[in-house]
């Protein structure tokens, strides 16, 4: 899954992404322990690295955050 910066502009945004991260690990039997904190993170990691959005990709064994 792609998710733009230019998606993030309040709370509701944040947690909507880790909802959405949560939907489709659900389907690997998955239980991701994301907070709003760690999608902050994520998305000032992003900007450091002079990028426009960032991938999460899911797999059987775990998550994995590209930027």
């Amino acid at each position: 899954m792609t998710f733009p910066l230019s998606e993030f502009s309040d709370l509701s945004d944040f947690k909507m992404s880790i909802a959405i991260i949560k939907v489709f690990s659900a389907d690997m039997e998955l239980e991701p322990e994301l907070e709003v904190d760690d999608i902050k993170e994520i998305v000032e990691k992003t900007k450091e690295l002079d990028q426009d959005r960032f991938i999460v990709e899911i797999y059987e064994d775990g998550i994995e955050v590209d930027i």
